[in-house]
């Protein structure tokens, strides 16, 4: 009895072990990115952030910048006077002018436009120079941390810190700070470059 023509496998497998390789690899990065999360926003009980008001810093290029509401809102009126002067009552002019500016406040570039209607619109100064939060022991209380810290009333507010990629060790740093002081913290995470929005539409933050 006669054998049929033999078939050559050696393409199938190459192409398989391509494929095995490709998902073995995908499972190794997901497996990396999933530790990563785990490590650094676990936390304590959550607790909703209804009954305080929020405190904003960035974490940044391993470094801290505090986002002032109040310096925020008082950067927008005056600029807002500065540009009613300028125009004189012209509200045509006005919005025209208001739609090309943009104003830096405490390493934040912010969006005058999206301000007028209440919601602030912050994209980071990639070049500018924040707070570099050192250990517990060297942050005294004539710090600029620990004099924030100072100000804030734990039974009223509470720190949401937004985390850049680059600055999870600040963040812990900071964090483990305000838990010191009994300030209670909430976290989100944000892309490297990405705007940071407060106001009208945003999600509920939570606290840790």
């Amino acid at each position: 009895m006669s054998e049929g023509p033999s078939i050559d496998l050696s393409s199938l497998t190459d192409i398989m072990t391509c494929i095995l390789g490709c998902l073995v690899f995908i499972i190794m990065l997901t497996g990396i990115d999933a530790s990563q999360i785990t490590v650094l926003v676990a936390t304590p009980k959550e607790m909703t952030a209804d009954d305080k008001s929020p405190v904003f810093f960035e974490c940044r290029k391993d470094q801290l910048f505090e986002i002032s509401l109040d310096q925020l809102k008082k950067a927008c009126d005056e600029k807002t006077e500065e540009i009613r002067d300028w125009v004189k009552g012209n509200e045509q002019e006005f919005l025209k002018q208001a739609a090309q500016t943009m104003l830096e406040v405490n390493g934040q570039r912010l969006d005058y436009t999206y301000a007028l209607m209440g919601k602030y619109v912050l994209m980071p100064i990639m070049d500018a120079t924040g707070y570099a939060l050192g250990t517990a022991t060297e942050e005294t209380p004539d710090k600029w941390y620990a004099s924030r810290l100072a100000q804030i009333d734990p039974e009223t507010q509470f720190i949401c810190f937004l985390v850049r990629p680059d600055s999870y060790r600040v963040f812990q740093r900071a964090r483990n700070l305000a838990w010191i002081n009994n300030i209670n913290v909430a976290c989100e995470l944000q892309d490297e470059k990405n705007p940071i929005s407060i106001g009208p539409g945003g999600e509920r933050m939570y606290m840790q």
